[in-house]
């Protein structure tokens, strides 16, 4: 129907002999006919075509898609301008529909979306395609797995579909659609649902880009089908994946859920937002079922940035040794090493006896504690431990150079560790210990290991000792 004009457009298909291309329109006023006169090259003769109107403030053009010519099948785009009855061929960029007849067009918004039809050996498709006439351009569609937390939302981890609040409760099975613009970061979405169920939605998610989200719905009325329709709801129809070495940069659109099962000759009306797809067939079978894609639902809320404890994680590293909010100082080897009470004190039940009793020179704003028979390098390595979970790094246990040895380094961390009650640091240094372990020395590190509680290391001494001849 062409509004401003007052008529239907019909574009004709075949006549039982032969198919046809030429264009009448009937007044709805005074129920007459005409025969368009349209200048441009017209699309070629076909019948189970599709076609819809797309209207703006700059034009009124209807859309012709695909079909039938006798000998194949088509999947090409031609253009009238209804007010000069002008035929186009658009150079239209992205990735081309399959060939198809039988299928649905609907125009929506600045947008036509593509529904099923039928192709070569009559196979059916279940895929939805999105022509955005701004770009001019099938937009890059891509399904993704229902539950997939990349998409939605990760509100829903159980891979169920989960309504957003002010929707009835009768939606279930959705098929979400989330396009995104790649100039701006914007994304809007479209799901099929079910009619007929239980609530349920999916949600899309990404990383921060929130602004202009939306979403949208398919949903259906699962009716019983004339004969056996082994599709139901199903997917795994055809969809279009993007040539990676196509030169034209389109948006994208990803699907979530269960899409209508593959069909042909089916209904798609839109009223509003909504597109409402009903029956068509696909082989022997007819069918009956009823689907909405609700274009424009209500944005999902969603918990992108990190809580407090990953921001702990992450952050307190920058505190390392670092004077500012520092509020205790120790003095290693008449040097000094900043320390943060709350910090140590959460990690270590060591500290925090320290610090709630006492060690506060009079007049000093920062509490001073000594640590006696320390090196500054092993408490630094301690320290830097405690505020970023990195273990010491790049200790030989087999160097003795001066003032390099592995042995002595590790067994020095390994004291503090007990010292400060760290028993992961401890553990790390057992294992760095480990492969030092031999003839020479298992019965030094097994004192060692008695000494500061190491009993994996104690008991690795005494497994060696046990079986030192087969392991020698």
């Amino acid at each position: 129907f062409i509004p401003s004009r007052g008529e239907v457009y019909v574009f004709r298909g075949g006549n039982g002999r032969e198919y046809l291309n030429d264009l009448h329109a009937l007044d709805v006023e005074t129920y007459t006919w005409r025969a368009v006169q349209t200048h441009g090259i017209a699309p070629q003769q076909r019948a189970n075509h599709s076609s819809a109107l797309l209207e703006s403030s700059a034009a009124s053009e209807l859309f012709v898609f695909g079909g039938w010519n006798g000998s194949e099948r088509l999947n090409d785009i031609h253009v009238l301008d209804t007010a000069t009855s002008t035929w186009s061929t658009p150079r239209v960029m992205g990735v081309k529909p399959h060939p198809r007849a039988g299928m649905t067009l609907t125009a929506l918004r600045g947008r036509l979306y593509l529904f099923g039809g039928s192709g070569t050996s009559s196979k059916c498709f279940d895929d939805l395609q999105v022509l955005d006439r701004k770009e001019m351009a099938w937009l890059d569609v891509n399904e993704t797995e229902e539950g997939d937390s990349e998409s939605n939302g990760g509100n829903n981890t159980n891979g169920g579909s989960k309504r957003q609040g002010g929707q009835s409760p009768y939606y279930d099975n959705s098929w979400d659609m989330v396009s995104e613009n790649n100039q701006n970061g914007n994304r809007d979405s479209s799901s099929w649902e079910m009619l007929g169920g239980q609530d349920g939605m999916m949600t899309e998610s990404g990383g921060n880009d929130d602004a202009g989200i939306k979403f949208s719905d398919w949903r259906s009325y699962a009716g019983p089908t004339m004969g056996a329709h082994p599709m139901g709801a199903a997917g795994g129809g055809m969809s279009a994946v993007a040539n990676p070495n196509d030169e034209d940069m389109v948006p994208s659109v990803y699907i979530n859920g269960k899409p209508p099962g593959r069909r042909a000759g089916h209904t798609a009306t839109a009223v509003g937002r909504h597109i409402y797809v009903f029956g068509g067939s696909c082989g022997t079978d007819y069918l009956n079922d009823f689907f909405v894609l609700d274009t424009d639902p209500p944005p999902s809320m969603k918990i992108t940035e990190p809580p407090s404890p990953q921001l702990y994680a992450t952050r307190l590293k920058h505190f390392y040794n670092d004077e500012e909010f520092s509020d205790v100082t120790f003095l290693v080897d008449g040097r000094q090493v900043f320390g943060h009470k709350l910090v140590l004190s959460t990690v270590s039940d060591c500290f925090r006896a320290m610090f709630m009793t006492g060690f506060r020179e009079s007049g000093s704003e920062k509490t001073e504690i000594e640590i006696p028979n320390c090196s500054y390098n092993s408490f630094c390595t301690m320290m830097e431990y405690i505020y970023t979970g990195r273990g010491p790094q790049n200790i030989n246990v087999y160097s003795d150079a001066p003032g390099h040895n592995g042995m002595d380094r590790a067994i020095s961390l390994l004291e503090l560790a007990d010292q400060f009650f760290l028993y992961n640091l401890k553990q790390i240094i057992e294992g760095i210990l480990q492969p030092a372990v031999n003839v020479e020395t298992y019965v030094f590190l097994r004192q060692v290991a008695q000494k500061t509680n190491a009993h994996q290391l104690e008991s690795y001494c005494r497994y060696f000792e046990r079986n030192m001849n087969s392991l020698e």
